[in-house]
This record gives C-alpha cells, sequence and structure tokens, in this order.
C-alpha cells in the first residue's frame, strides 16, 4: 500500500531513527506530523523536510513521561488531524548504567517515556485510527524487548521498559484483531545512527557493520506498505554478525 498522501505521526522525531522516518517518509509522499520532547529539533527536522519537499509538516512537543504534555499532544492531534492514518511509536529515554547508579527519577523517566506514555498516547489516538478506512500502529521496541535477548551494556530500567513495550503489542494485537487497524512492530539491534541527510546513508555498507538508520526505516516501510489485507506483525532486524546470539 503506497504511503503517499498518508498521515502519519512519529513519535521522537526529533532525532536519530525518528527523525530519519519522518523524512524518508516525506520524500515518499507521506504527510508526516513531528511530535518530540525539543521543538527547537522538531523545528530543524521540518526545515529540512520543507527544503527537500516543499512542504513543511507540522509539528507538537509531546514528552513522553509527561502525562500532561501527552494528553495536550494527542487532543490536538485528535482536533487537527481526524484523517491520521499511521502513528508510529518511536519516541524513548535512554540511560545507560547499572541499576545501582541510576536515580529513580532516571528509572521513571525510561518506564514512563518507552511504556506509560506510549501507551497513554496510542490510547488517545485509538478513535481516530479506528475511524479511517485503514489505518495502523507500528511500535518500534527493541531486541532487548525479546526474552533470549542478552543485557549488553543496556540498563535494566531500559530492558524492563521494552518487554513491556513487546507486551503491550502483543496485547494491542489481540485488542484490535478483526478492526481495520493493523498493528506491527520491529524490534532492531543496536543501530548506528545515520541520516538521509548525509552521503552515508546511501553508501555501501560492510558484511560486519552494525545496523543504520537506514535499515531500521526501510524494515518500518516494508511492514507500513504492505496491501491492506497483509500485516507483518513483527520484525526483528540485526547485523548478520549477531550480538544479541552469542
Amino acid at each position: 500500500m503506497d504511503i503517499s498522501g498518508r498521515k502519519i505521526t512519529i513519535t521522537g522525531a526529533g532525532r536519530a531513527l525518528g527523525e530519519a522516518l519522518a523524512i524518508v517518509c516525506a520524500d515518499l509522499g507521506a504527510r508526516p506530523i513531528l511530535l518530540g520532547r525539543s521543538v527547537a529539533a522538531l523545528a530543524n527536522v521540518a526545515g529540512h523536510i520543507e527544503q527537500r519537499t516543499g512542504h513543511r509538516p507540522p509539528f507538537r512537543r509531546c514528552d513522553l513521561a509527561d502525562p500532561a504534555s501527552v494528553a495536550e499532544a494527542a487532543d490536538a492531534l485528535q482536533r487537527d488531524h481526524p484523517d491520521l492514518d499511521i502513528l508510529v511509536n518511536s519516541g524513548a529515554t535512554w540511560i545507560g548504567g547499572p541499576l545501582e547508579a541510576l536515580t529513580d527519577a532516571e528509572i521513571a523517566a525510561m518506564i514512563d517515556s518507552m511504556l506509560t506514555g506510549t501507551m497513554a498516547l496510542t490510547r488517545r489516538l485509538l478513535p481516530v485510527l479506528r475511524a479511517r478506512p485503514h489505518a495502523d500502529i507500528h511500535t518500534v521496541v527493541s531486541m532487548h524487548g525479546l526474552q533470549y535477548a542478552r543485557l549488553l551494556g543496556s540498563s535494566l530500567p531500559f530492558r524492563v521498559a521494552k518487554a513491556g513495550q513487546d507486551a503491550f503489542v502483543q496485547g494491542l494485537t489481540e485488542e484490535l484483531a478483526g478492526t481495520r487497524v493493523r498493528v506491527t512492530s520491529v524490534y532492531p539491534g543496536f543501530i548506528e545512527d545515520i541520516s538521509p541527510l548525509d552521503p552515508a546513508w546511501s553508501a555501501s555498507r560492510a558484511d560486519d557493520a552494525m545496523l543504520s538508520d537506514r535499515e531500521v526505516v526501510e524494515a518500518i516501510l516494508f511492514a507500513l506498505q504492505m496491501p491492506p489485507n497483509v500485516t507483518i506483525r513483527s520484525l526483528v532486524i540485526e547485523r548478520t554478525k549477531s550480538d544479541f546470539l552469542r
């Protein structure tokens, strides 16, 4: 299914994977709506998209760790964009280090941004998405959300939050079975941040190279561009020289 003309809102769109996805979707003719914590970062991404496409996408602050911010962003989307077709849950807070080195506030920020905030935003946008002829909810989880994956330097709260996202995706799939809303997800391994604005985006990569944002964006688009009668429930994507199966 062509995403041209479809309206897609992306959390975490001010940087890294969310930014890359927003730019590529705009290049393909989709109409992105950018959500993120930093208005300045979102404005910068919107400017790049405007330079490439001639259209400046709307953007709005949405701090997934702040319930009031999530509610405000969702209310605005419901009011201003009743034709929203796709929600991509990409926003996350990451803080490394052992559990005993983290503060309670840091732990709460990770859990809230990836789990509580993602669920709250999705819940609030469900009525809009359910009213569309075809709609998608796509969540970027992580291989850290899979039971067999090793911690590998990630913090324990991040692992817990991603496992919660995995459970959320599976449960939401059951709840929306038989509706016109597809639920899909991608489970990437470690990602090297590369922007579509950089020459490295289109460069060939070595056999043992890390994943980049490009491969993950392509995986997301593969799922979203399936015809309406097909759902790619989940994709696990990592480099061939696996970091997680040793």
